[in-house]
């Protein structure tokens, strides 16, 4: 066979190649994507790799999602949805979406981290520190909670990700508190496993 030939058929077979890698790719983008779908009148939510579910009372004809990249947030004429679950009590008129990237949500009295509600934040002067933590001055929230024994006053971000924190008593990743030990994050739960 002449080198041209075996070029060729080379090219070929990467091309054939590139073919078939494109079509699966947006095969697999679309089936392990976040969106909203609306069917027969209902709306639904696609959860990336596990499937379709029904967002329950939700408006087909008034139902929009939110920014692209907005995590998966929608409105209706009856309010604000997360995934399939509508926000509890969630204003539209004021409702914001903190950070694209992030499950971390709010209006004028309330913030949202996903579908929860967070009680006694103080939604006015809540202030994302990354994707993973928020404060309101008064305490420090991590993907959603509150971290008990936090100094807010010494609470930073440690590292490029937004996952990793300390303050003058710990270091902490994401809600768990713990110690760094050689450059690694050993939590309390595990210290205390340990030391059993």
């Amino acid at each position: 066979m002449s080198p041209t030939r075996i070029i060729v058929l080379a090219v070929g077979v990467l091309v054939l190649v590139g073919v078939v890698l494109f079509f699966s790719g947006g095969f697999l983008f679309f089936a392990f994507r976040n969106s909203y779908e609306i069917k027969g009148g209902k709306v639904f939510y696609h959860a990336a790799g596990i499937g379709l579910s029904e967002v329950l009372g939700a408006d087909a004809e008034t139902f929009r999602e939110l920014r692209r990249g907005a995590r998966g947030y929608a409105e209706d004429k009856h309010g604000i949805y997360f995934h399939e679950q509508r926000l509890p009590g969630a204003d539209r008129d004021s409702f914001e979406v903190l950070r694209e990237t992030s499950y971390w949500s709010k209006d004028q009295d309330t913030v949202f981290y996903g579908a929860s509600a967070l009680p006694g934040v103080d939604a006015e002067r809540f202030r994302l520190l990354s994707a993973y933590y928020g404060t309101d001055g008064v305490a420090v929230y991590g993907v959603g909670r509150r971290m008990e024994g936090v100094d807010v006053a010494t609470f930073e971000l440690v590292g490029q990700d937004g996952a990793m924190a300390k303050d003058k008593n710990a270091s902490y990743r994401l809600e768990e508190r713990g110690r760094m030990v050689n450059g690694e994050f050993i939590s309390d739960a595990e210290a205390a496993e340990d030391s059993q």
